[in-house]
């Protein structure tokens, strides 16, 4: 077999911590990149190790140095989240090694098994009908709630593999307004968001101090990119369950709300009866949602929509943030 480092896939690091360390004296048959990772490099891994009946699948995550101006989680982090946090309460992907400072790989890098699933993402683009939709939406919901039942010592982002959040944690989530200015200064020059536009985000983020001091001292566990490519569903029994909640790079201390504003970023794309049921789900779970919830939420989202507005990945993600943008100003008046 040649090997898939010799097609630029793998290094040949990695390639032999994979096979020495990670999956001793497994061979790798197959090497493919994943789509979807704007932050990592990801890629499917098919491979036969000596006590299995037949090939396995595994995904590979390598970190890329972090430029990103909002929090992310080490490799060592996230680690922690998977197995001493999120895995008590949903479903998640199993670590089955990582070298979390890259001092083997050259990179921080990830291990974890593939789970079978459908990312809800595509579920909800192929238009499921009235009761589907709604079926798939509280299933979420209830997912989320269940999110947020995991208890912090206290509000911020993680400092380290202890998930003991940093005294100063939350000041990256602390001041709204001042964080919508750093990301349009900071933005490219030629980039695609007009003047009216930036000028609509910023009268939408003074509303960020009386958002934050609503959930001030909140410490529930928030995956912080709780959206549906996120969230990978299956057929269980008829039933649509949740399989594996994905990708906790940006998980913090703080207000379910967050994960609420991520899932609705994008509610006039998706069947009205998902978000509906994905509000039902989240209520039965026991999740607590206030009188002014929507406003809250979309509010806090607004973290992740100017970060995505001033430095998107693609000009199709630009276009959709852009409409979630103005749907929430015009909702405003």
């Amino acid at each position: 077999m040649t090997p898939p480092y010799s097609a630029g896939l793998l290094d040949p690091a990695t390639h032999a911590w994979l096979t020495s360390h990670a999956l001793p004296g497994a061979r790798l048959h197959q090497v493919d990149p994943l789509p979807g990772g704007f932050t990592n490099d990801m890629a499917m891994l098919t491979v036969q190790r000596p006590d299995a009946a037949g090939a396995e699948r595994y995904v590979l995550r390598r970190y890329r140095p972090d430029g990103s101006r909002v929090p992310r989680n080490t490799c060592a982090v996230e680690v922690a989240v998977l197995g001493q946090a999120a895995a008590r309460v949903v479903p998640v992907t199993v670590v089955v090694a990582a070298d979390p400072q890259g001092r083997t790989t050259g990179r921080p890098t990830l291990l974890y098994r593939f789970v079978e699933g459908t990312p809800l993402s595509q579920v909800l683009a192929d238009g499921p009908a009235g009761d589907e939709a709604r079926a798939l939406g509280q299933a979420v919901g209830a997912v989320l709630a269940r999110i947020g039942r995991v208890r912090l010592p206290r509000p911020g982002v993680f400092g380290d593999s202890s998930l003991v959040p940093a005294p100063d944690g939350a000041a990256p989530l602390g001041d709204l307004p001042g964080f919508v200015d750093r990301c349009l200064v900071t933005a490219a020059p030629d980039g695609p968001l007009s003047g009216t536009d930036s000028a609509v985000l910023r009268a939408l983020a003074r509303r960020g101090p009386l958002a934050l001091a609503a959930v001030a001292g909140e410490r529930s566990l928030v995956h912080g990119d709780f959206n549906p490519k996120n969230v990978l569903v299956r057929r269980c029994r008829g039933q649509w369950a949740v399989a594996a909640v994905l990708d906790w790079e940006l998980a913090f201390s703080g207000s379910p709300l967050f994960d609420v504003g991520n899932m609705l970023r994008f509610a006039h794309e998706y069947p009205p009866a998902f978000a509906s049921g994905f509000v039902d789900g989240f209520r039965g779970g026991n999740g607590r949602l206030p009188a002014d919830w929507l406003r809250l939420s979309r509010t806090l989202d607004l973290f992740a929509l100017a970060d995505i507005l001033t430095a998107p990945p693609d000009q199709a993600y630009f276009a959709r943030a852009r409409t979630a943008l103005r749907r929430s100003a015009a909702d405003r008046h």
